[in-house]
């Protein structure tokens, strides 16, 4: 038979459909059935796998050729989220604790250095060693700043002290002192992008500014004590050169024997010299007066024969050379173990099994660290 005489078949009519292409197999899919052929009953499509049991769906159109068909399973986009992780430099300052300024600014510049690289990639990574790099420039001019100061107040407390043994009272350096503090603190740290710097440094900073306060508070202490107690601070002194009795024993009966009890000199007088007054060489007062009953003065003789435990009460001049082994000032006291204390902060203890750094030596080495950071990228 030839090929003109075959019957075409017209297959849109007898399908009803358009002619469509069949949709590619893949994950998920099925090839459809063909027309006229019944789905078999009792097999199913297995559900994707990200569908839940309790999902309902509409049943396919049995009339549709491509109705039986489950779609593709799709990838689904998980939500993206941002983590923000904190460098265990910052976690050490945390527990530290030292300085609460000091570990707020450190917190707070470790969360910005950190959400920059989270949020900005490569880009903001170069941003913030850039800016981790002009911190450790600006901090290394911080830290020589407190390094100039720190020597400042190392030597007027030296002139202090020497002033001290020569009994003069260091009015001078009293004044320098007052007008002399350690610039470095927590502040310093704020906004310098030490989130990047090694946890070595971070420990050196953080005890170079709890250093620093401890200094400032110590010298505010040593200027309180000197400022408060400046004129028994001269007295004594004064005593050094021109020694004066300011205390006495008063001598008198009981039913035991003769006893004595200590009393202030209610004007002080000097123990020796080779002045005269008035033509005459001089001599301790005869006696002096103390606050009676009833408001009456009651004098006192001074002792100078005889027995010293007679019907009336007679007074001895002390020695002012055994004052001091006997009434320690409590005030001299205190002043040179805070003169010590701050001596030693400052410029540290050589003194062998008793070796501590000094502020002075810590903010070197700190300055030098904070140089490398400063010309090379973290």
């Amino acid at each position: 038979m030839s090929e003109d005489k075959k019957p075409k078949i017209d297959l849109k009519a007898r399908l009803g459909k358009k002619t469509v292409t069949a949709p590619a197999t893949g994950p998920g899919g099925s090839i459809p059935p063909p027309a006229g052929i019944p789905k078999p009953s009792g097999v199913g499509i297995p559900a994707p796998p990200f569908q839940s049991s309790g999902t309902s769906r509409p049943a396919p159109d049995a009339s549709n050729p491509y109705g039986a068909m489950e779609p593709a399973a799709a990838p689904v986009a998980a939500p993206q989220t941002i983590r923000i992780e904190m460098g265990d430099d910052v976690m050490r300052a945390q527990k530290g604790g030292k300085v609460k300024v000091m570990v707020l600014a450190i917190v707070t510049a470790g969360i910005g250095c950190f959400v920059g690289f989270t949020l900005g990639g490569a880009s903001e990574r170069g941003k913030g060693t850039e800016a981790a790099m002009q911190g450790a420039q600006d901090l290394t001019k911080d830290v020589e700043e407190a390094n100039k100061k720190i020597t400042e107040l190392a030597d007027t407390l030296k002139a202090a002290r020497e002033k001290l043994s020569k009994a003069k009272f260091p009015e001078e350096e009293v004044t320098k002192l007052g007008a002399l503090n350690i610039p470095f603190a927590g502040s310093n740290l704020a906004g310098k992008g030490i989130g990047r710097f090694k946890s070595d440094v971070l420990t050196m900073l953080t005890d170079f500014a709890s250093s620093s306060a401890e200094a400032n508070a110590s010298k505010s202490e040593l200027l309180r004590i000197m400022n408060g107690n400046k004129k028994g601070f001269q007295e004594f002194l004064d005593s050094q050169t021109k020694p004066q009795v300011r205390w006495s024993v008063i001598v008198g009966g009981s039913p035991l024997g003769p006893i004595a009890s200590m009393q202030p000199v209610p004007t002080p007088f000097i123990l020796t010299t080779d002045e005269k007054k008035d033509g005459k060489a001089y001599a301790w007062p005869d006696s002096y007066d103390l606050p009676g009953q009833g408001g009456k003065k009651e004098t006192i003789k001074r002792y100078t024969k005889g027995d010293p435990a007679g019907e009336d009460a007679t007074f001895i001049p002390v020695d002012p050379s055994s004052q001091a082994s006997v009434c320690p000032s409590d005030v001299l006291v205190r002043l040179r173990g805070k003169l010590s204390d701050l001596e030693e902060v400052l410029r540290g203890n050589q003194t062998p099994g008793e070796e501590k750094t000094g502020l002075l030596e810590a903010g070197t080495a700190l300055s030098k660290k904070l140089k490398q950071i400063g010309s090379a990228p973290q």
